[in-house]
């Protein structure tokens, strides 16, 4: 997978834990791509809760203790043992990395896995290994047994139930039309400019990876209203942004024109054209350049002509 795909589904994915866990978003921190040490090894995500004994909302979060190390993986990726045994390793190097001696407690820490699709060669390795796998919730299977050291669940965003998911299981290449128009109501409801800021990165996102299902989508009259009012914003911003480059442009041919003809100083044609007098040099050396490149070019085809 791409370096470009991670930056897309990864955020992606930290954005619509806080917006399904935001019920309890006050008392809980969110720490997306959190450093373990002066390494480059990064969780996904980890969720800290503010206090002791926090009734989660949102399933996924009740099998939440103290601190709740995640591990996403995209579509495209693999979930297997592997996978389940880097995250163990994440999950004791942020245990011993504990500010005091032993400040982070084992009992204190869970461990989830989280993709779309049904992981179940991992499922049956868990099985063959005499664990026991329990679907707790639609969609989460919490696992226990001699080979997990911490509480662990693995969650299938795919099958997963509730409004307040409504933005994982919108985490895939394969959106559902009706799953789709569900996704653009509940973005449009929200109220709160983080919780607003949040679901229209994750709208950006699921978007480009199904295209043909929102511009069905946006045959709804009131689909498509509602798709325009969530992308004003940036439409705006791209538009705002167009209209700056073209008067800029503007600005910069004013300059050259006036640089060509010779008679102002730079001072002067920054005060006329409005640009800073830095640009103002840089365009003068950009034609003292051309000029020597034309007079360079004339005199090849003379000395060609001679000869």
């Amino acid at each position: 997978m791409s370096e470009l795909d991670k930056t897309q589904w990864h955020p992606a994915f930290c954005v619509s834990m806080e917006l399904g866990l935001k019920s309890n978003k006050e008392k809980l921190e969110f720490q997306s791509e959190l450093n373990l040490n002066s390494k480059p090894i990064q969780l996904d995500l980890m969720v800290i809760e503010k206090e002791s004994d926090l009734a989660i909302e949102n399933v996924i979060g009740r099998i939440f203790r103290k601190y709740n190390i995640f591990e996403y993986k995209s579509p495209e990726d693999e979930l297997g043992v592997d996978e389940y045994a880097k995250l163990l390793g994440y999950a004791c190097l942020y245990k011993a990395a504990s500010p005091k001696v032993d400040s982070r407690k084992f009992e204190d820490i869970t461990v989830s896995l989280v993709r779309n699709g049904k992981p179940a060669k991992l499922i049956q390795w868990f099985t063959d290994k005499g664990c026991k796998v329990e679907e707790k919730y639609k969609g989460i299977y919490y696992i226990s047994g001699d080979y997990t050291i911490f509480p662990t669940q693995i969650v299938v965003t795919s099958l997963l139930e509730g409004d307040d998911n409504i933005w994982l299981r919108a985490l895939t290449n394969n959106l559902s039309i009706e799953l789709g128009r569900k996704l653009v109501l509940a973005t449009s409801k929200l109220t709160e400019k983080d919780d607003k800021e949040h679901a229209d990165s994750l709208l950006q996102v699921t978007m480009e990876r199904n295209i043909e299902i929102f511009r069905e989508i946006k045959e709804d009259p009131v689909m498509c209203n509602a798709l325009n009012d969530l992308m004003r914003p940036e439409l705006d911003a791209a538009k705002n942004e167009g209209i700056n480059e073209g008067a800029n442009n503007a600005r910069e041919e004013i300059a050259r024109g006036l640089i060509i003809e010779g008679n102002y100083s730079d001072e002067r044609i920054a005060q006329i054209s409005k640009l800073s007098a830095e640009r103002v040099r840089e365009l003068r050396d950009e034609a003292d350049f051309e000029a020597l490149q034309e007079l360079s070019r004339k005199n090849r085809e003379e000395n060609s002509e001679k000869i």
